[in-house]
């Protein structure tokens, strides 16, 4: 198996039971393309990128906590079927105008926190009328407010004991179809004033591990969040 790669053998066998379950999978992808890590990273980005648009952040903090009141615990997810269209919506977030730059700086003990304490450079795109239906088509679309699932999604479950019943922080997610029935997810923290303040930390009990972390679920690149393969 060339999909991916191990830091050392002991990390290769911590992740067996894993990479057993879903090697296939992962061939099938990459032999169709483009490899499962290297949507990874993409998929990275895409998050990057959606943090990046204020106002639309702001659109979706309106569905979170619309759903969060009516008694639905769940988290902001983004589905793609194909990798040409999680490409195609990183290139129309790329293309959005640029109107600043900000220092993006996440929770304490949180994704990229330990990495990058004093956090990071984030470049603030918006919204125009003009590539409306676009962005419309590419990506909001693609979104919907899912509610979690404990047998399916137990990496989910640990990030919203982590969110609890805030209404200034969620989770994003957005998940890629592979082969089959299988699909891969990564999340990340969104925070409704960009940056995670103290007031947003409802500070609830940590959370219990259900699944196993390996190799390919590493945060993508500096600034990028993906956990495991649920």
């Amino acid at each position: 198996c060339r999909t991916i790669t191990y830091c050392n053998k002991d990390c290769q066998r911590a992740h067996w039971p894993v990479h057993k379950q879903f090697c296939q999978v992962w061939q099938d992808s990459a032999a169709n393309g483009e490899s499962v890590r290297d949507m990874k990273k993409k998929m990275g980005e895409f998050l990057w990128l959606i943090r990046s648009v204020p106002d639309y952040v702001d659109d979706l903090f309106k569905e979170y906590i619309a759903s969060l009141r009516e008694g639905r615990r769940g988290c902001i997810e983004f589905l793609f079927n194909t990798s040409d269209t999680l490409n195609e919506a990183v290139r129309v977030l790329r293309e959005l105008p640029v109107v600043g730059e900000e220092i993006f700086r996440t929770m304490p003990g949180g994704p990229g926190h330990q990495e990058n304490p004093d956090g990071m450079h984030i470049t603030i795109r918006r919204r125009t009328a003009k590539r409306a239906k676009t962005f419309m088509k590419a990506i909001d679309r693609r979104m919907a407010f899912s509610q979690s699932n404990r047998e399916t999604r137990p990496n989910l479950i640990n990030l919203l004991h982590m969110v609890g019943t805030s209404e200034r922080m969620l989770v994003v997610c957005v998940t890629m179809r592979l082969g089959g029935t299988y699909s891969t997810h990564s999340y990340d923290f969104l925070f409704k004033d960009l940056n995670w303040r103290p007031e947003d930390d409802p500070t609830p009990p940590q959370p219990e591990r259900l699944a196993v972390q390996g190799p390919d679920d590493a945060p993508a690149l500096h600034r990028k969040i993906s956990f495991d393969m649920d």
